[in-house]
Parts: structure tokens; sequence; C-alpha cells
């Protein structure tokens, strides 16, 4: 009887579809991967981006009127939204920035809100203006 040395052909077969099956499976998991570091970017830039607005607001670079879709000056694809709300008290309003990520026609592929409430500042200067007023009467 002759001794053979090397593989058979079912060998080599059942070898190639193990690395096939286990290659496969490897590029899920690289693609999901890569997805998941894609929409955790987003969110993390979401999240600067609304603090930001809202710092803005609070600040009074922007106004504190309420607008929709209004784009970033540094990347048309994001764009930010402003509510202006009755807060749970009289002299309180709810502000909500949203901002939004859209890089083609399709919907909104990230959103992102913040909430703050905020005294009516018509409440401060009404009070300085008394106060300026009871000043000059005495």
């Amino acid at each position: 009887m002759k001794c053979r040395s090397g593989f058979t052909l079912l060998e080599v077969i059942v070898s190639l579809a193990i690395f096939v099956a286990a290659f496969a499976s490897l590029s899920q998991l690289f693609t999901l991967g890569s997805r998941a570091a894609v929409q955790a970017a987003l969110e993390t830039q979401a999240v600067v981006r609304a603090d930001a607005k809202m710092s803005e607001v609070l600040a009074g670079v922007e106004s504190m009127e309420a607008s929709e879709a209004m784009p970033f000056e540094d990347d048309p694809n994001w764009s930010w939204t402003l509510e202006v709300n009755e807060g749970p008290h009289t002299d309180l309003f709810e502000l909500t920035v949203t901002v939004a990520f859209q890089s083609g026609v399709g919907p909104a592929e990230m959103n992102y809100s913040l909430v703050r409430f905020r005294r009516d500042p018509q409440l401060a200067l009404d009070v300085e203006e008394a106060a300026a007023e009871a000043e000059d009467g005495s």
C-alpha cells in the first residue's frame, strides 16, 4: 500500500468553506464596527453643536425667537431649530434646540435635542427700570 502525502480534495473544500464563512463573518463585524464609529462621531458632534447653539441663545448672540432648519455656517449638512415655549411657571421659558444632520436627500440621519429653562429676560429689565425710577423719584 502506497502512503499519500498532502490533502484530499474533500479536505481542501471543507477548509475553504470554513475560511470563506469566517471571512464573511469578520467582514460583517468590520462593517458593523465602522457604522457604529460613524454613528458615535455624529452623536458627539450633535451634542457639541446643540450645546454651543444653546449657549449662543442664552448669551444673546442668537435671538431668543423660534426658528426652523437654520444651517450651520461651517457645515450646511447640519441644521438647527429653536423652539420657545412657556415653561411650568409664569416667568420661565422652555428653550429647545434641536440639531439635525442630513447628508443626502433622505430623512435626517442624526437628531439631538437639548432643553433648558430660562427666566423671562423682560422681567429683569422691568425690575431694573422700576429700581431706576424709584431712585430718581427719591
